[in-house]
């Protein structure tokens, strides 16, 4: 199977001034004769800074970790990357001013581009209209055809890497451009590139021509067109078999560009147009005019806004931290960023801009939304609650298999889907950060101890379950070895834990990569943490070869209860509860409803009732699954999201309603919204129960509630990205989970 091979961090000059990150105490003054002015971003990679030459000129000054430009290759494609970017020169891409690839740190100066990136262009504006699409796509096929006349092909054109400014589009990122017919570079078994804008060759891990940038470039228009990928979005694995084998989607896409987008996006290269035949077929026509004129207004002035920005003062430089300090904790206090700001800039730069651009006018999603004075408002509790953006970090959860979330206990956050990260939660800072305690579906928690599967030992070597040091992230010894189960099947997961069991589901046979092998058999088990023996094993359904579904995607054990979502091999969710003595199997039922799968996987559980995350608002018995109350809500046959419980009271969204509050012991209601519009995706997750406020999100136009506790009072609305949020009590912070970042702000 063919894996996305990480490109380079890409080099992204695109955020104001005033927005910009202050530089560490450690940050060097100045670098290549530029004077360092303050972060743009850093991540895995380098750090991207913006600087100001001698002479004033000011540019974005990418580097490179000294602990990756010891890795020759890495340095090559520093250089590669350099090269291409002088190629494209300063029309159709950002002018390169001075590098030096050879350097102790290399480094590489660049034009500071003042636009968004067109992801973040159509997020603010909606999709382009279909002059300004042609426009687009016949000045970026004028930008491929000067990178392809030398030679050069860019291989991950997308809409992350196309900037828009007032003069016309720039082609940034060329961190994996390379000579066409070399391929040295490429590792066997990678495909480099972004899956959702591969050509099919390329999907394939064979040779990217000049006509896999077009296909890409169509990819790019057909985005810009509708405001979704030709091939839409998930797993990698499904993206690249979409890409090879299925049927380009142009909903959306206006009518006349229609066929000329399938012919870009036809499988054979040789059926493809050139960039002179593709930019020919695009010509706007007779309307004439500027670039600029041919973009919606709210595009239009945020670009005039971030040209505005560039003189604004910088943030002062950092402080050292004290000598005590092992690992300086990230600032809590940085004023949170203007408006349009990208989710971008985290993802690949790691920095410290906030994600996810709001509406034209608006500010960015940390920001409170306030209203003229004029302006009636909903009823408010006395005092909103505080909210500001504490601290964030990009972490990954882009091939979720279970719903995404936190291991919240006292003092550690863990995060991240493959490679977990330990942060404070308090302040964002990594605590560790271990590859040894790798899934986190093959982790969990009881509240105070951090138990593993690990992931280390060879295929033949038995399971071992240990606990982690919450101060290290290390491995402890194990507590259990299970001689009949293999340490490194797929699907091996860590469910849930309690002050003496550990269940686990675990499996014996062949090790498969990917998914489920055909002579596997999986059982449902109970280990005891203290002296690491079996106390009772279940054998699970068996699933179909290469199947990537797990058995569960959710669990709590609650007294004599454990409780689960248990998937099927046709990936349909069912709510399964055990007795957690025993193992007895005490009920089931299907959870049938519209939402998708990870959004019904939600459990909410107390000491009487699980109330099911499957459209209605039910508490069925824990014993028994028989149907102690059911809430019919303000329209009949009204659909919820998943709900939460917390100190006797349950929390739910009803569609066109707004959050509702029921005694959990009767259903009675305790309070509700009076009324606001609920869209069906946001009816994805439960609320987030904090101290004095529930919190959920309610759309785009209004960003996340703050819900009065006691009397259901709602407070000013906050403008924040879609994201599932989770109180951290003990840490006073409510954690933002997204698909590649987490984030934290005051929790009331």
């Amino acid at each position: 199977m063919l894996t996305p091979l990480t490109p380079l961090t890409p080099l992204t000059p695109l955020t104001p001034l005033s927005a910009l990150l202050p530089l560490s105490h450690d940050d060097p003054h100045t670098l290549g004769g530029h004077r360092l002015v303050a972060r743009l971003g850093s991540g895995g990679m380098g750090t991207v800074y913006l600087a100001r030459s001698a002479t004033g000129r000011t540019v974005a000054l990418k580097t490179m970790h000294a602990r990756i430009a010891a890795d020759p290759a890495a340095r090559t494609r520093f250089r590669l990357e350099v090269d291409a970017a002088r190629v494209m020169g300063p029309v159709h891409g950002a002018r390169v001013f001075d590098a030096d690839p050879l350097a102790e740190t290399p480094w590489l100066a660049t034009e500071y581009v003042l636009g968004p990136p067109l992801d973040e262009a159509v997020s603010l504006a909606g999709p382009l209209p279909e002059p300004a699409v042609r426009a687009l796509g016949a000045l970026l096929c004028a930008a491929l055809a000067q990178l392809h006349a030398s030679d050069v092909v860019h291989r991950d054109l997308k809409p992350s890497n196309v900037m828009i400014t007032a003069d016309g589009p720039k082609v940034i990122d060329f961190g994996i451009a390379r000579a066409l017919g070399d391929d040295h570079l490429t590792r066997t078994g990678t495909a480099a590139g972004t899956p959702a804008f591969m050509s099919p060759e390329q999907a394939t891990g064979l040779e990217h021509t000049s006509a896999g940038d077009v296909f890409a470039l169509a990819g790019v228009l057909t985005y810009a067109a509708s405001g979704h990928g030709p091939f839409g979005s998930g797993r990698h694995a499904d993206l690249m078999y979409r890409v090879r084998h299925a049927d380009p989607d142009l909903t959306g896409v206006p009518a006349a560009l229609v066929p000329v987008l399938t012919r870009c996006l036809d499988k054979d290269p040789a059926g493809r147009p050139t960039t002179s035949g593709l930019a020919a077929l695009l010509h706007p026509g007779q309307d004439g005019g500027s670039f600029a004129g041919h973009l919606p207004q709210p595009l239009r002035m945020e670009i005039a806004r971030r040209v505005g920005g560039v003189w604004n003062a910088p943030p002062p430089r950092l402080p050292a931290p004290p000598e005590h300090t092992l690992t300086p904790p990230l600032p809590s206090s940085t004023p949170p960023p203007p408006s349009g700001l990208s989710r971008r800039r985290l993802l690949t730069l790691g920095g410290g801009s906030l994600l996810g651009a709001a509406a034209a006018g608006a500010g960015a999603w940390a920001w409170l939304d306030r209203e003229d004075s004029t302006t009636a408002k909903p009823p408010a509790p006395a005092k909103d609650p505080a909210w500001d953006l504490l601290w964030q970090e990009p972490v990954s959860y882009a091939d979720p298999r279970i719903p995404p979330a936190p291991l919240l206990l006292n003092g550690l956050l863990l995060v991240g889907e493959y490679g977990l990260k330990g942060l404070d939660p308090a302040t964002g800072a990594a605590k560790w950060a271990d590859p040894a305690v790798y899934f986190m579906r093959r982790t969990t928690t009881d509240g105070t101890k951090v138990y593993a599967a690990d992931y280390t030992l060879d295929e033949a070597d038995p399971l071992r379950v240990s606990t982690v040091d919450t101060a290290t992230g290390k491995l402890n010894a194990p507590f259990s070895e299970l001689k009949d189960l293999r340490a490194i099947l797929y699907g091996t997961q860590l469910l849930c834990a309690t002050a003496d069991a550990v269940y686990l589901a675990g499996g014996r046979g062949t090790h498969t990569r990917d998914g489920f092998g055909k002579d596997q058999t999986w059982f449902l088990l109970k280990v005891d943490t203290r002296s690491g023996g079996r106390l009772w094993e279940v054998p699970l359904p068996a699933r179909p070869a290469a199947s990537p579904h797990l058995h569960f995607l959710s669990a709590r054990a609650v007294g004599r209860h454990l409780v689960l979502v248990q998937q099927s091999a046709d990936a349909e969710p069912r709510l399964v509860v055990h007795d957690a003595l025993t193992g007895r199997a005490l009920w089931d039922k299907p959870l049938q409803g519209a939402q998708p799968v990870l959004n019904r996987a939600h459990l909410a559980v107390d000491d009487r009732h699980v109330y099911p995350g499957a459209g209605e608002l039910v508490a069925l018995g824990l014993a028994d699954g028989k149907p102690v109350w059911r809430f019919e809500g303000l329209t009949p046959k009204a659909r919820f999201g998943p709900p939460a419980v917390k100190d006797g009271v349950v929390y739910a969204v009803e569609e066109n309603r707004g959050l509702v509050a029921l005694d959990a012991v009767t259903g009675a209601p305790r309070w509700a919204e009076k009324s606001r519009a609920v869209a069906p995706e946001d009816l994805a997750a439960p609320p987030a129960v904090g101290l004095s406020y529930v919190y959920t999100y309610a759309g785009a136009s209004s960003g996340l509630v703050a819900t009065d506790i006691r009397t259901g009072a709602v407070s000013h609305p906050f403008k924040a990205a879609r994201a599932r949020y989770f109180a951290d009590a003990s840490a006073g912070r409510l954690i933002a989970i997204g698909g590649e970042y987490v984030a934290a702000y005051p929790l009331a």
